[in-house]
């Protein structure tokens, strides 16, 4: 059984069990007892009962207990179960994972309706849909990737084709939207944008070999990922309207996916002047809302130097930071040291973590790698506080959103003078007028 549906069937047995239970019940204890009980081939809805009335809890799991009431995409929250939609197939692609050592042929892709769109995976083998279709959806369940909600169609999902009409085109009108309202679950936008990079591959889909432009596109209120399905013979710096694209999202960064369906047409560049394409200075806030950016700018207090900040080990193969001497990718290696520094950077408005590498910690501290080197952790980390600890900095790079906030990785930075008095003058005025 594929993990995520093991974890939704654990779900339903502590959300049956409540929260008013005399002992603490742990999720792995739970997930050992499962996994045994359909190791021994036990039925899934026999297990759940047993260990449900092993824990004490009163409720009993039914399926048929379950609502039927569709609900829309946008409404959708992480961690939900017995999800039932009408929705339209944008998309459908197949992928090939590896399970316990063995290759498994799963699918990704879009769904649609009249609210938004959502990003899927099916966990089977086979599945019996394509582009275009309109289809009845019941108990599948959510869960929070990279910072959206996901769909997720277990072993217990019910999928039904079902008659176009009940989800007509015209339930699909873009919207017109500038690159910094792009987000995950919008559904079909109108976008005009310069491309400000231009990529192309080529892969293999449903064996047949198909090219494949990627890049990067722009207005005057910041910067998005893209991906072309089709030639519509663009080059860089053209500027494109691109109407019927749908928006995925990685950590907070979106992603304007477009094929032979959308319309794009080239338009006079004066419409979008490449002077006009600066680095969006965002305040703290607004990143945290969008939980991740490209190619931004902020400004900001640095107010903690974070545990993990000083001389540490990568792996040689990945680059990736050690553990124990431990790679997460490829084990026991012998590491390379480097230089991190890890900040906590306030603005008033919110705050944000930022990783700094050696390069732009040389330059802040204005100190070579070597000579740290040389120091042990409690003197370097002292040094890092005097000549950081509660300066004004301003960074540039990217935004990643997840589970544990939003972080920029910085591709610049420099500290920023700024005169006390005055800023603390400014601060008074503002209140006076508050009062």
């Amino acid at each position: 059984m594929i993990k995520d549906d093991l974890n939704s069937h654990i779900d339903d047995i502590l959300n049956a069990l409540g929260d008013d239970l005399d002992i603490e019940i742990k999720r792995e204890d739970i997930e050992k007892e499962l996994s045994r009980f359909i190791e021994y081939g036990v039925p899934i809805e026999q297990a759940k009962q047993t260990l449900i009335k092993k824990y004490g809890g009163q409720g009993v799991f039914s399926s048929s207990e379950q609502s039927s009431e569709r609900k829309l995409i946008s409404d959708l929250q992480p961690n939900e179960r017995s999800v039932n939609l009408l929705c339209r197939v944008i998309s459908v692609n197949p992928k090939e994972i590896t399970v316990k050592g063995e290759s498994r042929k799963i699918f990704y892709g879009i769904l649609g309706d009249e609210s938004g769109t959502i990003s899927f995976t099916a966990w089977s083998s086979e599945l019996d849909i394509e582009r275009g279709d309109v289809v009845e959806i019941s108990n599948a369940y959510t869960r929070e990737w990279q910072g959206s909600v996901q769909l997720n169609l277990g072993d217990r999902v019910n999928i039904k084709k079902t008659d176009k009409e009940k989800l007509p085109e015209s339930a699909f009108e873009p919207k017109t939207v500038k690159i910094m309202d792009l987000r995950s679950g919008i559904g079909a936008v109108d976008v005009t944008a310069r491309i400000l990079e231009l990529n192309e591959r080529e892969t293999e889909v449903d064996g047949e070999t198909k090219k494949v432009f990627s890049g990067i596109l722009a207005d005057e209120t910041g910067k998005a990922q893209f991906t072309s399905w089709h030639d519509f013979n663009f080059k860089e710096e053209d500027v494109l309207q691109i109407t019927g694209g749908y928006v995925k999202s990685w950590k907070g960064i979106p992603q304007l996916t477009f094929d032979q369906k959308a319309t794009v047409k080239k338009i006079d560049k004066n419409k979008i002047p490449k002077k006009d394409l600066q680095i969006n200075k965002m305040p703290l806030f607004m990143l945290v809302e969008k939980r991740g950016a490209l190619d931004v700018e902020i400004e900001g207090t640095i107010i903690e130097i974070r545990p993990g900040s000083g001389v540490i080990l990568r792996c040689p193969e990945c680059n990736r930071a050690l553990t124990n001497n431990e790679c997460s990718i490829h084990g026991k290696v012998k590491g390379k040291q480097d230089l991190r520094i890890k900040l906590v950077i306030d603005d008033g408005t919110g705050a944000i973590t930022s990783s700094i590498n050696k390069e732009l910690a040389e330059k802040l501290l204005n100190k070579k790698f070597e000579e740290y080197k040389k120091m042990d952790e409690v003197t370097m980390i002292d040094d890092f506080n005097k000549k950081l600890f509660a300066h004004r900095i301003n960074l540039q790079g990217n935004a990643l959103g997840d589970e544990f906030g939003t972080s920029l990785i910085a591709k610049d930075a420099k500290l920023v003078d700024f005169d006390i008095k005055e800023e603390a003058d400014k601060l008074f005025h503002e209140l006076e007028e508050l009062v």
